[in-house]
């Protein structure tokens, strides 16, 4: 990434991102984009801290769609932002986190450049005394120390449990203040380099802390808890019998006083369970007070009037808050309604009220009774909790085995304070329920197993006291804060003040117990520390078990790092995924990206190889892993840490409340051996360095189960450095017994080897009263700078590692240099995508090009250059061919990995073991001669390729790619007229796809055409394919009805004139029997079955004449008529003008049309019955339809014919649509209004229809005829009573169907109709049709082909279904359900059209929302879709249609025209 990176966000509407992590270097930009739900709309942004707001605002224009707005992060920290519309529904929220850095006298120090080492600040001794102790974490080059608290400690001396949060430790020494604390911190920050971090404890307080005594309400106790008295009531009765426990009153049934094996296990289980809890009748608490429910109805019926309420009735638990034995109540209202419900008639009378009572009264009994019953559950949660807790301490091989059950060692961990001298469990209820002696009886903190961290264990409704299931810190004080300052004024201002003078002196805050911390109170806190240093480094240690939860924490906190423990890992192999997940890009990422989407991170991590609430390696693994467990988390590109005596191989684990010995001074160390600080300092320098020189990038080996190594990588200059690290999970070994390495570049030298060796002395360490020893037993050896021959380690050959002398416990790390050939060649691309020179050589080399020569470079599938040159697109392994055969087929998978770095992608293999795609695309490019200079220019630009190494093949594949595609991009978008559409992110990607369908096919060639008009370079026209790749050469390219559906919005919007002309006229050379055909076949196999082609092939042809320069002398051109007449042969001897042409198909249609098909039958379709061969085409007199068609064909665009013997539906047409088809009525009304007008200003020579034996209709009366007929019989009115009509204020699909239930069917193609005649019905009823449309109709990319509510209706297509549902085998139901996006494209033109006729602009502002959400929708598709287009088609509600071409030209047209129409 270059200092210019600019990372993008999405606003989605209703998104509250708070689990999601986006990480943001300082001097980044942050740009914000509007998305789902929100593109283009009016949304206000809201960043904190800071303030800073920013606007979308609403675009008055669609240039203005694609607004962005940018953050600039030039300040370190935690940022929220919060988006919001009008509508509060659609607000959303998420946090990004600016990376801090620090400068201390001349030393910078990064977030990934922080080594950490962490002291229990206790153990530092007098104040005077730390920097002797501290020196030793100065010599192991540690830039970061961890203190503990150094607040007044509690009783028990924990490092945790403080009691006085505003003095000092009096271990400190006397009279020392905070302020002197302060003044060493800046002087070891100044002379060593250090930044300091202390644990700040917001969540308990030390049971003994005068504070609270003073204000026991900052406590959760009896008094303003009372849900906990039951637990309390418990929790004495359990000290008292952990008493009788240990006079050995139940020795004789065998439970001694020591309990140390697990048949007095046993015996305790029975006593427990069975005696013990069942006397406590715990199940009182929750029972109800029968007397008090009697009285209570009794006296509510006496002397009243009965009427019975609205509301429940019978007897609804209500538990009593104040949690008294057997005080809990019923739902009184809801128990007077069953009373009254239960006496009737009889409500005055004395005996059945009496009677109603003690029937209720037997109800409460059975409730009550069913809780005593069912609290054994309870019971066996209270027993298991209290045995596990007992198992562990006193008979567990890993516990502590405290022996005897005394007061010191009790049988359970006391769950409260218990402040009064008592002689029975009696008289400790009666202080739970007592005001005053209530409050000092407070519960203590602890952590509960799997609890939900967003919830307050302490508070009701939670049980976790009661049910025994918190692992309780008996020392600490649980802190009752409330929900805000005013429910606890003072807890919240001590703490504050606390907070305040922890961020005075430190750089950072690490919060203790973080998860159990209430997330507003560190809130609250976290932003008062942040007024006094704003840059403050946030660290915590989570335990919530669910990484967005942890995320959450992450984010509403502001948490710098997680604290992440290499110690963790079960085995090399997971601790070197660790290494590889919490930092870096990986080695060869690609780079080129400057601005690309922000991607979601896992939390930035402060990596420990061991924490220090943990026990030390020789404990939990063995001595020879602290090396290479210390070299690993050195090595990751994220912060390490380690705790002291880590470096002096202590051999026990430093207790944070029994240990009271100090640290040893640098001396004490040095004199047992000085254990590994030697080597522990060159960890820390190289972590430092490798950040500091930008090695940002990573890989990690396994070389063997126990040898890892991790390469670091400098993505500019391209040395790394290889550290091998030689674990001890499986035991100690001599030897490496691995593989040899083998190393692509230069091994420059060995920076160090260093190997754990073990010393023969007796001690540990673990017994020296004086001090913290570290174990002499163990210690490092050291060699820096190791001459390849001198190395005891490895032997270096031809540029493979073979390790020779590498034992456990060893790591060495190698420096590699790029060879001189891989630094020419990465420079020489470098210098090749920064060039002007090179990019201007290029657009020198494609402005001559054509466009057919750009689609050449840029598209192609797979059938059309296999047409042509007996090759197809480019097969990747493991994946398949590519889309496209041009560039355009490569670029989504490079788009992919881009944002990813997915380098494990097959591409990114195919890339490192050889260059065959870049010999692919060479030898492409040299088939057409007119590419020479482009082919030149990309071969020479790829060339360097060949010297790079293969591990960095694919990022300057990619390099050179993109810069190469950027500029053909560029070439091709300037030889489009963009103007009308091009003003959105969507109207670019549609104009360049747009270029996707038009080549020039020689198995797919259009009919002659007369001098055509040709590109430079260009030696036959363009033909359209319909959709790739099922319609991309041989008969099967060239569609009329698709072509000019497409044409409009293709071709004209676009400014491609030349090339709609040459169609237009091919097309027009085909006509026979006044019908342009569907299926082309170049004109010598032509089927003319289709009655709508025709129309669309006239509404083109008007739109050329009003869109093209000097359109209308498109009427003189000539046509090249292959049959002049019906019956004729194929000829290329005739011409005509195209106007005769047009008129020719006009007068057809009027004298009507009628002939078989040549050649009907089996041979040219092997499903259709013997009438659909017959076609019949006309005008209706009466109304001015254009009509035809019968039951057995379907001569308009839904043209599924059935083909299933076995379901019954061959040779029937679903949708045959026969009648007069709605949209080529409002396609016949455009062609009338437009060759009035033409005529009448004497540019198209004739006036209207004539045919022998009718009426001649001049343009303009047929217009109105039209018109007249279409909103009489097309319009279904709301109060319409014909029986067929299952919809109202729709517009029918067709009129006069031979099946009459069709012509209501609500169905999409009247959209056709008014996206070309807006005006074509009054706008109240055209706007009441579309919004039917938009209720019904449209889905996600298309429309529906058929109302959902239909009978017919199936939404999913699939062409090979062999089933016996007639609906849907052979994919009968195509046009019956299944979402039609072209359709979908005229629909968004019909609406905004239809809006704009409609006055007071509330309908255009309805339009312009939905066709927002649509344009984003689009956008998103083809910015995802490997063809970087539309499909045809989508099944059911969006889902993908595997029969669907993925890019279908009319779907990009018809968009196309949609967004012309928008400004």
């Amino acid at each position: 990434m270059t200092e210019s990176t600019t990372l993008c966000i999405e606003l989605n509407a209703g998104d509250h991102l708070d689990g999601t992590i986006f990480r943001i270097q300082r001097g980044w930009t942050l740009r914000f984009i509007l998305g789902r739900g929100l593109y283009a709309r009016e949304v206000n942004l809201s960043i904190n801290p800071g303030g800073k707001t920013f606007k979308f605002p609403e675009p008055k224009t669609a240039s203005e769609f694609d607004a962005f707005v940018e953050f600039k992060c030039t300040v370190h920290g935690s940022f929220r932002y919060e988006f919001t519309t009008s509508d509060p529904s659609e607000s959303g929220t998420g946090y990004f986190h600016v990376f801090p850095d620090w400068t201390l006298g001349d030393k910078k120090l990064s977030l990934n450049s922080l080594s950490c080492v962490t002291h229990l600040a206790k153990l530092l001794g007098p104040l005077n005394e730390w920097k002797s102790r501290l020196e030793v974490a100065h010599l192991g080059g540690y830039n970061l120390v961890h203190l503990t608290p150094i607040q007044a400690l509690g009783i028990s001396n924990s490092s945790y449990s403080i009691a006085d949060y505003h003095a000092p430790n009096p271990s400190l020494g006397a009279g020392v203040t905070f302020d002197d604390v302060n003044t060493l911190v800046r002087e070891l920050g100044d002379q060593w380099g250090m930044l300091f971090l202390q644990d700040v404890v917001w969540n308990h307080a030390a049971k003994n802390s005068p504070w609270l005594q003073e204000h026991p309400e900052c406590s959760f106790n009896c008094v303003n808890s009372p849900h906990l008295r039951p637990a309390y009531v418990l929790d004495r009765a359990l000290v008292h019998f952990s008493r009788e426990i240990g006079s050995n009153k139940f020795a004789d049934r065998g439970l001694p006083a020591v309990i140390d094996n697990n048949a007095q296990l046993g015996v305790l289980w029975h006593i427990l369970r069975n005696e013990f809890l069942p006397s406590l009748k715990l199940y009182e608490f929750f029972q109800i007070n029968v007397d008090r429910v009697i009285d209570k109805l009794a006296t509510l019926v006496e002397g009243k009037e009965h009427a019975i309420s609205d509301g429940p009735t019978g007897l609804n638990f209500v538990q009593d808050f104040e949690f008294r034995r057997v005080g809990s109540l019923v739902d009184l209202d809801a128990a007077s309604r069953l009373l009254l419900s239960e006496l009737g008639h009889n409500r005055d009378d004395p005996n059945a009220v009496k009677g109603a009572l003690e029937n209720i009264r037997n109800q409460l009994n059975s409730i009550n009774k069913g809780i005593e019953d069912g609290f054994w559950g309870t019971i066996d949660a209270i027993t298991n909790a209290t045995m596990g807790g007992v198992e562990y301490e006193r008979v567990a091989g890993h516990g502590p085995k405290y022996g005897a059950v005394t007061d010191e060692h009790p049988l359970v961990t006391n769950y409260f304070l218990h402040p009064y001298d008592t002689k029975d469990v009696s008289e400790d209820e009666a202080h739970a329920y007592d005001s005053d002696k209530g409050r000092f009886l407070m519960a203590c903190n602890g952590w509960v197993m799997s609890n939900d961290p967003m919830k307050n264990f302490a508070q009701y409704p939670s049980m976790v006291y009661f049910r025994r299931e918190l692992i309780a810190w008996g020392d600490c004080i649980k802190l009752n804060y409330g929900e805000k300052p005013e429910d606890c004024p003072y807890l919240w201002e001590y703490m504050t003040e606390y907070t305040v003078t922890c961020a005075k002196i430190f750089q950072g805050l690490r919060i203790d117990n973080c998860h159990s911390t209430p997330i507003h109170v560190a809130e609250y806190l976290l932003n008062k520390a942040r007024e006094i240093r704003p840059d403050i480094y946030v660290v915590a240690e989570l335990f919530t078990g669910d990484e967005y939860l942890d995320n959450v924490f992450v984010n509403r906190l502001g948490i710098t790092s997680l604290i992440r423990e290499a110690q963790n890992a079960p085995d090399s192999h997971e601790q070197g995924r660790f290494v590889y997940r919490y930092g870096g890009d990986p080695v060869g990422a690609f780079t080129t990206k400057d601005v690309r989407p922000a991607p979601a991170s896992v939390a930035h991590a402060l990596f420990f190889d061991q924490t220090h609430d943990n026990p030390p390696p020789v404990q939990k693994r063995t001595a020879y892993d602290h090396v290479p467990t210390a070299a690993m988390t050195s090595i990751a590109f994220c912060a390490s840490g380690s705790t002291r005596g880590y470096d002096e191989f202590m051999a026990y684990h430093v207790d944070v409340v029994k240990e009271d010995r100090l640290y040893a001074t640098w001396p004490q160390v040095e004199a047992l051996g000085g254990g590994m600080v030697k080597a522990r300092k060159l960890f820390s320098d190289l972590h430092f360095n490798l950040c500091a020189e930008g090695y940002s990038e990573i890989f990690v080996d396994q070389i063997n189960p126990d040898i890892v190594g991790v390469t670091r990588h400098n993505p500019v200059t391209h040395e790394s450095v290889l550290l091998v690290s030689h674990c001890a999970f499986s035991g100690f070994n001599w030897s490496a017994n691995c593989r040899s390495i083998h190393i692509a570049d230069d091994i420059d030298k060995i920076l160090f080897e260093v190997k754990t060796v073990e010393n023969s002395v007796d001690s540990d360490g673990s017994n020296n009263e004086s001090f913290l020893a570290g174990n002499p037993k163990y210690g490092v050896e050291v060699y820096e700078n190791v001459p390849f021959a001198k190395s005891s380690a490895v032997r270096i050959e031809g540029g493979e590692i073979h390790f020779t002398g590498f034992p456990s416990g060893s790591v060495i790390a190698f420096k590699i240099k790029p060879k001189p050939s891989t630094t020419a060649s990465t420079s020489q691309i470098r210098e090749l995508v920064t060039s002007q020179k090179t990019k201007n050589d290029l657009k020198a080399a494609l402005k001559p090009l054509s466009l057919q020569k750009l689609n050449f470079i840029l598209f192609r599938c797979e059938k059309e250059d296999q047409s042509e040159f007996g090759e197809g697109s480019y097969d990747l392994p493991n994946v398949g061919k590519f889309v496209y055969c041009g560039i355009e087929g490569i670029y989504p998978v490079i788009k992919k990995i881009q944002q990813t770095n997915d380098l494990g992608h097959p591409l990114c293999a195919n890339l490192r073991d050889g260059l065959w795609l870049v010999d692919y695309i060479n030898r492409r490019l040299r088939r057409v001669e007119a590419l020479k200079g482009v082919a030149d220019i990309f071969e020479g630009a790829l060339k360097p390729l060949e010297q790079v190494p293969h591990f960095l093949r694919p990022a300057y594949f990619e390099m050179i790619f993109a810069y190469l595609r950027s500029v053909v991009v560029e070439v091709t978008l300037s030889k489009l007229d963009s103007v009308v559409y091009g003003k959105t992110t969507l109207g670019k990607q549609l104009g360049l796809n747009s270029v996707a369908f038009l080549a020039d096919i020689a198995s797919a060639r259009m009919p002659p055409v007369v001098n055509p008009a040709l590109e430079a370079g260009d030696d036959q026209p363009n033909s359209l394919s319909a959709g790739l790749p099922h319609f991309a050469e041989g008969i099967w390219r060239n569609w009329g009805r698709d072509t000019f559906i497409a044409l409009p919005g293709l071709l004209l919007a676009t400014g491609r004139f030349d090339d709609a002309k040459n169609i237009i006229l091919a097309f027009a050379g085909a006509l026979r029997h006044g019908l342009i055909p569907n299926l082309l076949g170049e004109g010598k196999c032509s089927r003319y079955n289709c009655r709508d082609a025709v129309w669309f092939w006239l509404f083109s042809i008007l739109e050329y004449v009003d869109e093209a320069p000097e359109g209308a002398k498109i009427f003189d051109a000539e046509v090249l008529r292959i049959y002049p007449q019906d019956d004729s042969p194929y000829t290329t001897d005739v011409k005509q003008k195209l106007h005769e042409t047009m008129n020719e198909a006009l007068q057809k249609h009027y004298a009507g049309i009628s002939f078989r098909e040549r050649n009907a039958g089996h041979q040219i379709d092997e499903q259709m019955q013997h009438d659909g061969f017959n076609v019949e085409v006309g005008i209706d007199e009466d109304t001015g339809f254009v009509r035809g068609g019968n039951r057995l064909n379907c001569g308009t665009w839904m043209d599924k014919m059935g083909s299933s013997e076995q379901a019954g539906n061959k040779g029937l047409p679903a949708t045959p649509r026969d009648g007069a088809a709605v949209e080529l009525q409002g396609l016949a009304v455009f062609v009338a209004d437009n060759l009035d007008k033409l005529h009448k200003n004497g540019v198209y020579p004739y006036d209207g229809l004539k045919a022998e034996g009718k009426p001649t209709l001049s343009w303009s009366d047929w217009a109105s005829k039209l018109r007249k007929s279409f909103e009489k019989h097309f319009y279904v009115e709301a109060d319409s009573t014909a029986p067929l009509v299952n919809k109202r204020e729709i517009i029918k699909d067709t009129v006069g169907a031979s099946e009459p239930f069709a012509d209501f069917q609500l169905r999409p193609n009247f959209v056709v109709a008014l996206a070309a005649v807006p005006d074509l019905l009054p706008a109240e009823k055209a706007w009441k049709a579309i919004e039917a449309a938009t209720k019904y109709l449209i889905g996600p990319l298309g429309i529906k082909t058929l109302d959902p509510e239909d009978w017919a209706y199936h939404g999913d297509y699939n062409n090979d279904e062999q089933s016996h549902n007639k609906a849907t085998a052979h994919g009968w139901n195509y046009h019956q359900g299944p979402e039609w996006v072209w359709l979908a494209g005229l629909y968004l033109k019909a609406l905004v059209l239809v809006a704009k006729r409609l006055p007071g602009g509330e309908a255009t502002q309805k339009a312009l929302k939905i066709v927002k959400t649509r344009i984003y929708a689009y956008k998103k598709h083809i910015a995802t879709s490997d063809w970087r287009s539309l499909p045809e088609l989508t099944n059911s509600n969006g889902s993908f249609c595997p029969a669907s071409c993925a890019a279908q030209a009319w779907s990009i047209g018809c968009l196309i025209e949609a967004l012309a129409v928008l400004d």
